[in-house]
């Protein structure tokens, strides 16, 4: 489900107070103002949430403050498996690496976890940025 911007954790909330699973992965940022840092938890997908087939109406759901439609491919609401939902949540969570071999920009590779393939399209230390071929989403993950 799309969300206006910055209103993805809200909108799971007000979701999971329906009695709707909603999922809204975060990752660990350390922000920096001139007086402090910070680590602040921040959406992995960006005006995105995931929600589970729910039996509420489109009209209820879209009365929600900060709902602004549901994801599609090819005009049909997209769908995301559990297999590929509790991925995303290893991933996040930091549970996979590649062994660093001889990748190098331009590559293309089978994203570790996803199955997906992919270019590579930067290396910096022991991370990793692939665009996947078939969404053109990119990914990171950590170089072993």
């Amino acid at each position: 489900m799309y969300t206006n911007s910055r209103a993805e954790k809200k909108v799971a909330k007000k979701l999971s107070d329906l009695g709707i699973v909603a999922y809204c992965p975060t990752v660990s940022k350390v922000s920096q103002w001139s007086d402090r840092k910070k680590t602040i938890q921040k959406p992995a997908l960006p005006s995105m949430i995931l929600v589970k087939d729910t039996s509420y109406s489109d009209a209820k759901l879209f009365s929600l403050p900060g709902v602004v439609g549901f994801m599609s491919q090819k005009g049909k609401r997209a769908k995301v498996s559990q297999k590929e939902v509790d991925v995303l949540a290893s991933f996040l969570a930091g549970k996979y690496t590649v062994k660093k071999s001889s990748i190098e920009i331009g590559d293309y590779i089978e994203v570790p976890v996803l199955k997906k393939q992919g270019r590579v399209e930067k290396i910096k230390g022991t991370s990793c940025w692939v665009q996947l071929a078939n969404t053109g989403l990119s990914v990171s993950f950590s170089l072993g």
